[in-house]
């Protein structure tokens, strides 16, 4: 669960044999369109009927075998266990139900007589897809909000609202594989690509709700303690319910965010933010993918620290790689980085540009303040100061337009992850941008990240005693300075 809260798992277990055997069988990374827009009635009708047989036998023989694990043993599930149970959410029947979709999909790519759109055609259809989801995303958000004087929509509406998502259920499987190919076009631009010159693992998403998640951490400190994966679409008042039981029953703080991606294979992409930020998100769970292969992210859950600088590479190369694929999709100028237009004039770069609104209120820097501050209660062992405290601080960021449902422990302890946003003031997000600064290319600075496999050797590295090709003049005292920007 990235930076848009995804990205927490790399691969499933069916994922991973899947990625496998696109590596054995060397399937091309660029994907066509799906099996709905092109194979013929018959066949996708009998090929539907086999998959359909083949998920429940596999389904049935998976559930056996757990049962069968389980049954021997003394199992006792935890408060989390219990509270989360009603509404969990599984990879396992996530990937059953689109692996063979997405292997008909690629199938089709190759049936005779295939006719494939134009380019502009495509780019056409995506961004009219991204826009739909903007629009409906929208119209659910001013019925959430307009508590006061509530009406209910009329038919017209109501008509209008269908017609809108039928449209873009029918531009979705378009949608999806003229993403994929762009990113793709893009990472094989940049070199970051196979040693046989394909894309691999091979970009594959799917648009649609990803789960939400739940965090749970210490009420004493902030901790991420332990996260489990609910099933999309769940009210406010459900999660309020889970949350509440876990601070009565076991007395842990605990969210039930909804998330923006998940990097099981295929990804599960946000369909409702936007093609940019949708893009963001793609790039950003397809780097998970990438680094499972490799010491970074075989090593991802090895310590906070770890899955910290995971969430944090995904996250600034993930924005770089969206950008990139946004700019050619659109045609407009892709927005400056930072980092690299002032890499020549600085040897102190800072992060991104604080989120700023109309009115001046600086979200970045108000959301660390609130941080530290609390950091500062739970030290001195005033867990009920803290806990008023950031409530009062939720209540002030509501009235400045930034719609926060719960700010608590596990809130920091789940954003805390990707270092480079507002709600974490770990030095490693400055370490990370540091050496995406001392990087001449996006692929030195993949490359380079993706080999530590502990965070001891990463910090060695940048701070120049790991025989690194660039010793870093980085220092604590910078660290902590851009922590707190």
């Amino acid at each position: 669960m990235g930076g848009f809260g995804g990205g927490v798992l790399p691969f499933g277990p069916l994922g991973q044999w899947a990625v496998a055997a696109w590596y054995y069988f060397g399937v091309d990374c660029f994907p066509g369109y799906s099996s709905e827009t092109a194979a013929p009635a018959g066949g996708r009708d009998l090929a539907r009927r086999f998959w359909r047989g083949l998920r429940r036998a596999l389904l049935l023989l998976l559930l056996s075998g757990l049962l069968l694990a389980v049954g021997g043993g003394d199992y006792r599930p935890s408060a989390v266990d219990l509270a989360a149970a009603p509404y969990r959410y599984s990879i396992v029947a996530w990937e059953l139900n689109h692996l063979p979709d997405n292997a008909l999909r690629r199938l089709a790519a190759w049936w005779p007589g295939r006719e494939e759109l134009p380019r502009a055609e495509r780019l056409a259809q995506a961004q009219e897809f991204f826009a739909l989801g903007q629009e409906l995303r929208r119209w659910a958000r001013r019925q959430r909000q307009n508590t006061v004087a509530y009406r209910p929509p009329t038919v017209q509406e109501l008509t209008a609202l269908s017609r809108r998502e039928r449209r873009r259920q029918e531009l979705r499987p378009a949608a999806e594989a003229t993403v994929e190919a762009e990113l793709s076009r893009i990472l094989a631009a940049q070199g970051i690509t196979a040693p046989w010159g394909g894309v691999f693992p091979p970009v594959d998403a799917v648009f649609g709700g990803p789960p939400s998640v739940l965090v749970v951490s210490p009420r004493e400190r902030i901790a991420r303690q332990q996260s489990v994966l609910l099933r999309p679409g769940l009210s406010a008042a459900a999660k309020g319910d889970i949350e509440l039981e876990l601070l009565r029953a076991a007395n842990l703080s605990a969210l039930v965010e909804d998330t923006g991606g998940l990097s099981v294979y295929p990804s599960i992409v946000l369909d409702t933010v936007g093609l940019r930020y949708a893009l963001e998100i793609t790039a950003h769970e397809w780097l998970h993918q990438w680094l499972f292969f490799r010491p970074l992210g075989r090593n991802f859950q090895a310590s906070p620290e770890m899955l910290t600088l995971n969430e944090t590479v995904a996250s600034i190369a993930g924005a770089e790689l969206g950008d990139l694929a946004w700019a050619a999709m659109t045609g407009q100028p892709r927005p400056p980085n930072p980092v690299i237009a002032e890499a020549a004039a600085s040897s102190d770069q800072s992060p991104p540009v604080p989120v700023v609104r109309d009115g001046g209120f600086d979200f970045t820097s108000e959301m660390r303040q609130t941080r530290i501050r609390t950091e500062e209660l739970l030290a001195a062992g005033e867990i009920a100061a803290a806990e008023a405290y950031m409530e009062r601080r939720r209540q002030y960021f509501v009235a400045n337009n930034y719609y926060i449902r719960k700010l608590n422990q596990a809130y920091f302890a789940f954003y805390g992850s990707y270092a480079t946003g507002p709600g974490s003031v770990s030095p490693i997000g400055g370490q990370v941008w540091e050496l995406r600064r001392r990087s001449p290319t996006l692929k030195d600075f993949l490359e380079r990240a993706a080999q530590f496999g502990s965070y001891r050797e990463f910090v060695e590295y940048v701070e120049g005693k790991g025989g690194g090709m660039m010793p870093f003049r980085y220092s604590a005292k910078t660290a902590a300075r851009r922590a707190h920007q």
